[in-house]
This record gives structure tokens, C-alpha cells and sequence, in this order.
């Protein structure tokens, strides 16, 4: 009986892992001593609008994967800043400039048994030694979004999603999951008003 609850355990952990995966994680981060109140325009960066950067060895094209996703990442990125109040400049220097990086490469998720379990001494229950139930490895993608204060020439605001690459996905079913991870960050950027 024993036997059969830790595999029970060990399974429901593992099928924990693959839904946590599939789902895109966002985390932003900003310059605390940058105020965004006033902020009205932005640019691509004259540098560049962005860059891919392939982590493992696989075949694919890093030129080939930005002339596929580039449209997608730019209507997206534009949609979220026009959300936050933000206009393309037309024309001058504009108050921000936004540029991206795709990364691919790889990821890991672990399950240790017990770790979603209460203190064990709490309830009165022996003690066990955690130790690895679960472990994945996968495909990662990561898309970095950087917004630069023009004036101070240097990054101020920082969103990152985070999904697992599910190569099976139709090229469509692909640029919907990358514009609703874009738009998820987006969301965070600071108010301008």
C-alpha cells in the first residue's frame, strides 16, 4: 500500500510539472529611481530591434527564426505599449527606445517528494527524507523585452515570458501563444499617467 502512494504521489507530481511548464511565466523588473510619470513616445532602438540567440544545438536558423517571429513580436510589443499610453515617435527623439531578444535553450523542472506538504511536526507525522520524484528536461524559449531611457542611455525596464517550445503547435497556434505572453507583460509596465 505504501509502494502504491508514493507512486501515486510521484505520478500526480509529474503531471504537476508538464501543466506548470505549458503555461507562459512572466517576471518583470524596473529602475526604482526612474520615474515613468510623463513618458509619451517611444522607438525601436536604433541599434537594433532585436536579436534571436540559439542556446543548444539544434538546426534551427536564428536569421530564419527573427524573419518568422520578428512581425509578431513587433505588432505585440506595439499593441502593449499603445495599451500603457505610450506613441511611436514620428519623428525627434523619442522619451524610450525597446528592443527584444528571443533565447532558446534548454529547461528543467524537478519535483521534490514533499515539498507542497505542511511541516511535518505540525501535524504530529514523522519526518521523511525529501528527495527527487520528477525531473524534465525541455525546450525553453525565453523572450526578453528591455525599455531604455533615452536620456539616461541605459536600460530602465525589463519583461521577460517564459514558456516551454512546443514544437507540435501550428505556426498560428504559436503566434497567438507569443502575443498573449507579450500582452501578459506588457501589462506590467509602469503607468505613464
Amino acid at each position: 500500500m505504501r509502494k502504491f502512494a508514493i507512486v501515486a504521489v510521484s505520478v500526480a507530481l509529474a503531471c504537476a510539472a508538464v501543466v506548470t511548464r505549458a503555461d507562459v511565466k512572466v517576471k518583470t523588473a524596473h529602475d526604482k529611481t526612474f520615474n515613468f510619470k510623463g513618458l509619451a513616445t517611444w522607438a525601436w532602438h536604433p541599434e537594433g530591434i532585436g536579436d534571436v540567440k540559439v542556446l543548444q544545438n539544434t538546426k534551427d536558423d536564428p536569421a530564419e527564426l527573427k524573419a518568422k517571429f520578428e512581425p509578431v513580436f513587433i505588432e505585440a510589443v506595439e499593441a502593449g505599449l499603445k495599451a500603457r499610453n505610450l506613441s511611436k515617435a514620428a519623428a525627434g527623439e523619442p522619451d524610450l527606445y525597446v528592443n527584444y531578444y528571443l533565447l532558446l535553450g534548454p529547461g528543467i523542472s524537478a519535483q521534490t517528494m514533499g515539498q507542497f506538504m505542511p511541516p511535518v511536526a505540525y501535524w504530529g507525522l514523522p519526518p521523511f527524507a525529501p528527495a527527487t520524484s520528477a525531473i524534465a528536461i525541455y525546450e525553453q524559449g525565453s523572450l526578453v523585452i528591455d525599455v531604455s531611457s533615452v536620456k539616461q542611455g541605459s536600460i530602465v525596464w525589463r519583461g521577460l515570458a517564459i514558456a516551454e517550445v512546443d514544437r507540435g503547435r501550428t505556426p498560428d497556434e504559436r503566434a497567438k501563444r507569443i502575443r498573449d505572453g507579450i500582452a501578459s507583460v506588457m501589462k506590467k509596465f509602469p503607468a505613464t499617467k
